[in-house]
């Protein structure tokens, strides 16, 4: 009786098909994200100036576990830690091969605080050197806020840092300063540089007042550049002159300057 003859493959042959068969189910599988040396089972946390969040929040919003180790999609991982967490302002991504994501989470650094005047005390046609200092009793919040003019987190006085005392309804936690209130800090780091002291000034309409000695006030929606470049004078010509300066009121083509009585 005719039987049929079963099909047998060489061994060679077998060993080959056998390989294939494998690193197909393993390319599968490493593409899904299935197989376990490609799947993040750690992430470290490294902070530096982080004041919004700490390790639990930030590896919960990244959503980093069991990811792809090499598809992790790390921009849009910064980008909802970005959202969430406003005090962040720059985050780098490192991977290991030991199944771990390293986080490194640099804060934003606080360059003055905006304390937001609870009545609008003052107006350009106030007699600006008679205008009094604010202190920290007239205001109501106060908030931090970074060289990018970002309002990144409340002030609790921790930090040493200029106050800028404004009635502003429109400043508020996340929102980057415009207009008057971005204009102050490019005066304020022109000034500081000039060797004044920046501690306590004021926006008042379109007006700064730096309450130092001497007292200086600047037009907000002036040419900066113009104006810092005219104290810079005036501050030289006092220097060389020997003359102590009580006023420098910097809003016209010529400014106007007062000095202290000469000693006698």
């Amino acid at each position: 009786m005719w039987r049929k003859k079963t099909r047998r493959y060489p061994p060679a042959r077998l060993i080959k098909l056998s390989a294939v068969v494998i690193i197909l189910l393993s390319f599968f599988l490493f593409i899904t994200g299935k197989f376990s040396p490609f799947i993040i089972k750690k992430i470290g946390i490294e902070k530096n100036n982080i004041l919004c969040a700490d390790d639990n929040q930030l590896i919960n919003v990244s959503n980093l576990l069991e990811r792809n180790l090499l598809f992790p999609h790390f921009k849009e991982v910064e980008k909802n830690l970005k959202e969430k967490f406003i005090c962040i302002r720059n985050i780098d991504f490192s991977l290991s091969f030991s199944n771990e994501v390293k986080i490194k989470v640099y804060g934003r650094l606080p360059v003055a605080s905006f304390l937001l005047l609870q009545n609008k005390e003052a107006s350009a046609s106030s007699a600006l050197e008679n205008i009094a200092t604010p202190s920290a009793q007239q205001a109501g919040a106060a908030y931090l806020i970074d060289k990018e003019g970002v309002v990144f987190a409340k002030d609790i006085g921790a930090v040493n840092l200029p106050n800028i005392f404004l009635y502003d309804r429109t400043v508020s936690l996340g929102k980057r300063a415009v207009g008057n209130s971005e204009n102050s800090l490019k005066i304020l780091d022109g000034t500081k540089k000039l060797g004044l002291d920046i501690k306590i000034s004021g926006i008042f309409d379109d007006i700064l007042i730096i309450f130092s000695y001497p007292r200086v006030v600047f037009k907000l929606d002036g040419k900066i550049d113009m104006q810092l470049a005219s104290l810079q004078l005036i501050l030289t010509e006092a220097k060389i002159n020997l003359r102590e300066l009580e006023f420098i009121d910097l809003r016209f083509d010529k400014p106007l300057v007062r000095f202290a009585p000469k000693k006698k």
